[in-house]
């Protein structure tokens, strides 16, 4: 009868510290992760993730990060075995109104194995196994790859990444001997942004300047060639009375 197992395993992830040189300015070191409840972020829930860290340092527009690698624990007291033709690359996925961009290009090419992973042939294909309390570097960026946030519309910390460790692995039992079927713990990795946020401005009041009334004009007796004419006749009557007077008197 098969026992039932309670074992469980802790991969943890982190960085590895790179010293890099003084004219390479785009580039920056994260330093390590932090282990956090899975709970705390709705993207951990929505990528299916088993384990959920934090990076210790923001990520910048235009920085890169580079000299990532995982670490795959064995803390249980049975025997981990992975299959290369089984494995999956990590991968970064872009929160909405983010971009991040690879070097190269193609991600999968961003990581390889570390030199310590010897695969070693066997009827079920290349594989590597890690007993029971070792621990081994297994993937890591290659020389000069990481990932480069390009553009975002986040502020302040907002999450603009989530890198994701799938490990891939079967577990045989010391007392049965027996290999389980494969199972993925996934790792992730929440990247917030390095970014003071935008101050909100306030649109200043429009001033009115108020609008002076304009005086209204005195009415001005305008005289056409009409009233001009009836002066002229009028004029001359009065003339002609005054000759017609004068004569009388005479």
């Amino acid at each position: 009868m098969r026992k039932s197992l309670s074992f469980f395993i802790v991969a943890s992830v982190v960085l590895m510290p790179t010293t890099f040189a003084d004219n390479n300015a785009a580039s920056t070191n994260l330093g390590e992760y932090k282990e956090v409840q899975c709970s705390t972020r709705n993207e951990f829930k929505t990528n299916s993730c088993d384990q959920c860290f934090e990076a210790r340092k923001k990520v910048e527009v235009g920085k890169q990060i580079t000299g990532l690698f995982d670490n795959w624990n064995n803390n249980t007291n049975n025997i981990f075995t992975a299959y290369k033709s089984e494995q999956k690359k990590p991968y970064m996925v872009s929160i909405a109104g983010s971009t991040w961009k690879t070097m190269p290009a193609i991600e999968a090419n961003a990581w390889v194995y570390d030199s310590d992973v010897v695969w070693k042939p066997a009827p079920k294909g290349d594989n590597y196994i890690l007993t029971a309390g070792q621990k081994i570097r297994f993937w890591k960026t290659d020389l000069g790859a990481g990932y480069t946030l390009t553009k975002t519309d986040k502020q302040g910390d907002d999450l603009v990444g989530l890198l994701k460790f799938p490990v891939v692995y079967r577990e045989t039992s010391l007392s049965t001997g027996q290999e389980s079927s494969s199972k993925t713990h996934t790792e992730c990795v929440a990247y917030s942004l390095n970014k003071t946020p935008v101050a909100k401005t306030t649109t200043p009041a429009k001033v009115t300047t108020p609008v002076k009334p304009v005086p209204k004009e005195t009415t001005k007796v305008e005289s056409g060639p009409a009233q001009t004419l009836l002066l002229i006749i009028a004029a001359f009557f009065i003339a002609f009375g005054l000759m017609i007077s004068l004569r009388k008197k005479a």
